[in-house]
C-alpha cells in the first residue's frame, strides 16, 4: 500500500470514529510508517481519557505525543509524499470535515454577485433526493406547551426550587460512585471520616485570603462550606461553580464550616454511547433567522433553500443536500417587535403577523420531504419566561399551515433514533458571564449546562417561570444539544453529546455592535445522523 493510501485509510478511521481532522494534523501522519495504527492509538487515547474534542489538529497530536507517548511504538520515517501531493480529493474531504464548506465552494457570491450564482445553478446531473425515498422517523419526547401551569405565587417559587433540588439529587444518587451521603443537619465534626453532602449553591464569595466561601442548602438546613486557597487545583475547579446549581461536596465539618476536599457536578456517564441512525440521512441545524429584520440576509437564506432543493453546488454537495431529511430551527424565527431599545430602526417589517407571513413565504420553498421542527426564542410571539410554549397559532398560523412542527422551548425530540434537545439558549449569556470561558465559544457554555444537568442554572437574569416541575432539568441525556441565541457558530462534543450552536441568518445590528457581538451569519450546520460527521456550510 502506498503512502497516500495509508494516510487516506488513517483519515477514514478517524472520521468513522466521529472526529474531524485538520489538513495540518493529517500531514503529521505522513511522518509515520504506519499512520493507520497511529490513528487507532490516537482515538483510543481520546476515548480512554474522555478528551472533550471534536476536531483533531496538529497541536493536539503533538500534545498527545508528549503526554501519552502515542506513536512511540510506530517507526517514524521521512515522508515520501507531502500532504499536498496526496491529492486534491483528500484535502477537500478534510476541509469539509473541518466544518469549513461542503467538498467544494458552494458559494462565494455576495449579495451583489450574479456570475458565481448563475454558474452554481448549472445542473451537471439530474436532482436525486435520497432522503425523499426514506420515511421520516420523528417523535416528540417532551414539549412544554401542554404542561405549563405556573400562577406565579410565592408557594410556586418555593415548590419550583424544591423540585429542582429533588430531581438533580436523584441524578447524583444514580451515579453510583458516591457513598456516605449525609443531610446537612446530620453532619458532625470529624476529620477522620469525610462524608458527602448534596446541596444547592445559594452564595459564592471569595475571601480576602483567597479562599472560596459557599453557602449550601438542602430541603432541611443550610451550611457554610470553604475551599482553601492552598488547594490550588480545587480552587481552579471552583471557578466553574455557578449559583443555584445542585452539587455534591466531599469533606468534613470543623467549627460549623464544612471543609471541602472535593466536589462534583451531577454530570453524565463517562462512557455515554451515542445513538446513530441506521439510514444515510442528515439533519440541517439553523437558528436566529430573524425574519422581518432589515439585517435578515435574504439572499443568503435563498441560496440555502436552493441548496436544499439541489439547485446549486457541485455533484458532491448536491448529494449531501439530497440526504437532508430534517431541518431544526432553534428559535428567534422572527425579529419581533419592541424586544430591545430602538429596535424599530432595525425592522423592515414592523407587524408581528406579517413577520411570520414572511417567514412562511421563505420556508415553504424547502422541499416537502424535509421535516421541519421549530422552537421559539426571546424574539418570538410567546411568553418570555422559560419554559416557553410553542408560538400560538393566532400569531404564526402561516407556519402551521405549511406543516412546520411547532414546539416549545426547550423541547426534546427523536429523529431517526437520535435524541435532540432543542433549546434556544437564553441562559448562555448568564453562564459565559459567570465563569471563565471564551465568549466566542458557546459550545463551552453548553458543556457546562450538560455537566450541571440544567439548562438555566442561575436564577435571576434569564426569566424562569415557577412551574410545579422544573422542566429545565436535563433528566434524559441527549445525543445532541442544539442551541442558538449567541449568533456565533460553534460545535463541540462532551462525553458523547454533540454540541451544536447554529449561528444566525442576521447580519450585525447596531445594538449587537454596541455589545461587541460579532455574529457568524449564514452558516448552517449539517450533521450526518449515521456517521455523526459535522459539516458547516457558508452561504454568505
Amino acid at each position: 500500500m502506498q503512502a497516500k493510501d495509508r494516510i487516506k485509510r488513517a483519515l477514514q478511521i478517524i472520521l468513522e470514529a466521529g472526529y474531524q481532522v485538520t489538513p495540518e494534523a493529517l500531514k503529521a501522519f505522513s511522518h509515520y510508517e504506519n499512520p493507520e495504527e497511529l490513528a487507532k492509538e490516537l482515538i483510543l487515547k481520546i476515548e480512554e481519557n474522555s478528551e472533550n474534542i471534536i476536531v483533531i489538529d496538529d497541536k493536539y497530536i503533538n500534545l498527545l505525543e508528549e503526554k501519552y507517548a502515542i506513536g512511540s511504538e510506530i517507526e517514524k520515517t521521512k515522508p515520501q509524499e507531502t500532504h499536498e501531493q496526496i491529492g486534491e480529493k483528500t484535502k477537500t474531504e478534510v476541509t469539509a470535515e473541518k466544518t469549513q464548506e461542503v467538498s467544494s465552494k458552494i458559494t462565494k457570491s455576495t449579495e451583489s454577485s450574479t456570475t458565481t450564482s448563475q454558474a452554481l445553478l448549472t445542473q451537471e446531473s439530474p436532482k436525486r433526493y435520497l432522503a425523499k425515498d426514506i420515511d421520516a422517523k420523528f417523535e416528540v419526547i417532551f414539549n412544554p406547551t401542554g404542561v405549563i401551569k405556573s400562577k406565579g405565587t410565592l408557594d410556586d417559587f418555593i415548590n419550583y426550587f424544591i423540585d429542582r433540588y429533588k430531581r438533580i439529587y436523584n441524578i447524583i444518587i444514580k451515579r453510583g460512585d458516591i457513598e456516605d451521603i449525609s443531610k446537612l443537619s446530620k453532619i458532625t465534626s470529624s476529620k477522620d471520616k469525610q462524608v458527602h453532602i448534596i446541596g444547592m449553591v445559594t452564595s459564592i464569595q471569595k475571601t480576602k485570603s483567597g479562599n472560596v466561601l459557599l453557602e449550601l442548602e438542602d430541603l432541611e438546613s443550610t451550611v457554610k462550606a470553604i475551599i482553601y486557597e492552598k488547594n490550588s487545583e480545587l480552587l481552579k475547579k471552583a471557578e466553574y461553580i455557578m449559583l443555584d446549581q445542585v452539587m455534591c461536596f466531599k469533606g468534613y465539618l470543623s467549627n460549623d464550616i464544612f471543609n471541602v476536599s472535593d466536589f462534583l457536578w451531577p454530570d453524565i456517564p463517562l462512557k455515554n454511547e451515542r445513538n446513530k441512525a441506521s439510514e444515510p440521512v442528515c439533519a440541517a441545524f439553523i437558528s436566529d433567522t430573524h425574519f422581518g429584520s432589515k439585517h435578515f440576509l435574504i439572499d443568503s437564506f435563498k441560496r440555502f433553500v436552493q441548496w436544499l432543493r439541489g439547485e446549486i453546488g457541485d455533484e458532491k454537495s448536491r448529494e449531501l443536500a439530497g440526504r437532508v431529511k430534517y431541518l431544526l430551527i432553534a428559535g428567534d424565527i422572527v425579529d419581533g417587535v419592541g424586544v430591545y431599545p430602538t429596535q424599530e430602526e432595525d425592522l423592515l417589517v414592523t407587524n408581528i403577523y406579517e413577520q411570520y407571513e414572511l417567514a412562511a413565504k421563505h420556508l415553504e420553498d424547502i422541499p416537502e420531504h424535509i421535516k421541519t421542527i421549530a422552537i421559539p426564542g426571546g424574539h418570538d410571539a410567546t411568553r418570555i419566561a422559560l419554559p416557553q410554549p410553542a408560538i400560538p397559532k393566532e400569531y404564526a398560523e402561516p407556519l402551521y399551515e405549511i406543516g412546520i412542527e411547532m414546539l416549545g422551548d426547550p423541547a426534546q425530540i427523536r429523529i431517526h433514533d437520535i435524541e435532540v434537545l432543542m433549546y434556544h439558549g437564553e441562559s448562555l449569556n448568564d453562564v459565559m458571564a459567570a465563569i471563565p470561558i471564551d465568549k466566542t465559544k458557546p459550545h463551552r457554555a453548553m458543556m457546562e449546562l450538560i455537566k450541571g444537568r440544567h439548562l438555566s442554572p442561575i436564577y435571576g437574569n434569564t426569566a424562569i417561570a415557577a412551574e410545579p416541575q422544573d422542566w429545565l432539568v436535563i433528566e434524559r441525556v441527549p445525543d445532541i444539544l442544539h442551541c442558538g441565541h449567541i449568533h456565533i457558530n460553534d460545535t463541540g462534543s462532551y462525553r458523547g453529546v454533540i454540541l451544536l450552536n447554529s449561528g444566525t441568518f442576521q447580519a450585525q445590528t447596531a445594538y449587537q455592535k454596541s455589545m461587541g457581538l460579532e455574529p457568524t451569519p449564514a452558516k448552517p450546520i449539517i450533521l450526518d445522523l449515521e456517521s455523526h460527521k459535522v459539516t458547516e456550510l457558508n452561504f454568505l
